[in-house]
């Protein structure tokens, strides 16, 4: 268009290339400073026309074109069919059955509650929201929690989730109650690890049959932790804490290691060391907290401070359940 008014502005108008060229960018921006104008009619018709045509159809159609783009790309995001070209993230991979949105909720803040990833993006690649109208729900997108639709063992979905650049991987179980699944997890954890472009990432998956722990322990796995999805609290402690989860794990069942509640005939007064050092003295258990008459439970309580408890909760193996009973009597003792 620029080029045709300049031709127009020689043809017409005898104007020189500069000149009809400096008339042609006034006009389009619309300053018209009046130093140089059109003389003939032609040439006042060709003006307008650059103005009309130029100055308020292209520009409004570059305008709109803008705007249709923003949306896509908005629309794209919230689809979860963006690249996002991200680096140091913790990617989380795998679509949890049931409430997802409340499982990745409680998942991230847990991660934003510890130091090493407060800061850290954190990228889903799941196929939770792919039915959804909206994508990628408001409530996660308010955690700046942003996603990837795709299968897990999918290696361009991997790659549009910037798997080999991830800092932290945490993979989950396709099902939480088929050991199908750990086989999928360790295909995921090799994929991954395979991809790093530079140190590999620290991967935490979720096992369903600890027979598979090993095989997923070889595969490149820091961590394997049973799904317990009412607790996402155990993949971020396996993260941020590795081996953590096998304690919470061991809490959570009635084998290994077994959390008790030891009710005392009367209340006991004296320092919380005390209790801990007598309790590890006789070998019978490890004790964690302390629950005060009438009040709530007290968590690692400080050692010297006395206290008054009814009732103390302590770790016991397999081999002192037997003697919990006694447990109560020797604290009475004291």
């Amino acid at each position: 268009m620029v080029a045709l008014f300049v031709a127009a502005m020689a043809a017409f108008e005898e104007m020189a290339p500069q000149d009809s060229l400096w008339l042609a960018v006034v006009t389009l921006t619309t300053v018209g400073y009046g130093d140089i104008t059109p003389r003939t009619g032609i040439g006042r018709v060709a003006t307008v026309l650059l103005l009309l045509v130029g100055g308020v159809f292209v520009v409004a159609k570059v305008a709109s074109d803008w705007f249709d783009w923003r949306e896509d790309v908005r629309a794209r995001k919230r689809s979860g069919s963006w690249r996002w070209g991200m680096e140091g993230h913790v990617l989380v991979i795998g679509t949890p059955e049931g409430d997802a949105v409340r499982f990745f909720h409680g998942l991230v803040r847990q991660l934003r509650g510890t130091p090493d990833y407060r800061e850290a993006p954190v990228l889903l690649l799941t196929r939770a929201f792919a039915a959804g109208p909206d994508g990628l729900p408001q409530m996660l997108c308010d955690e700046d929690l942003v996603h990837v639709n795709g299968a897990p063992t999918d290696e361009d979905a991997l790659r549009m989730a910037d798997a080999q650049h991830a800092a932290a991987v945490i993979v989950l179980a396709e099902r939480e109650d088929d050991a199908v699944s750990d086989a999928i997890s360790a295909d995921v954890v090799a994929r991954v690890r395979a991809m790093a472009a530079g140190a590999p990432p620290v991967v935490v998956t979720e096992c369903v049959d600890d027979r598979n722990r090993v095989r997923l322990l070889a595969a490149g796995a820091s961590a394997a932790v049973r799904p317990l999805r009412s607790y996402p609290e155990m993949l971020a402690r396996a993260l941020v804490a590795p081996g953590a989860e096998r304690l919470l794990e061991d809490l959570f069942s009635s084998e290994g290691n077994e959390l008790f509640r030891i009710d005392l005939p009367t209340p006991y007064r004296g320092t919380w060391a005390r209790v801990a050092g007598l309790l590890l003295e006789q070998g019978l258990g490890t004790a964690i907290a302390y629950s005060p008459p009438g009040g709530e439970v007290r968590l690692n309580p400080a050692g010297d401070p006395a206290i008054e408890a009814q009732a103390v909760y302590v770790i016991l193996r397999a081999e002192q359940k037997a003697g919990a009973k006694d447990l109560a009597a020797l604290l009475a003792r004291g």
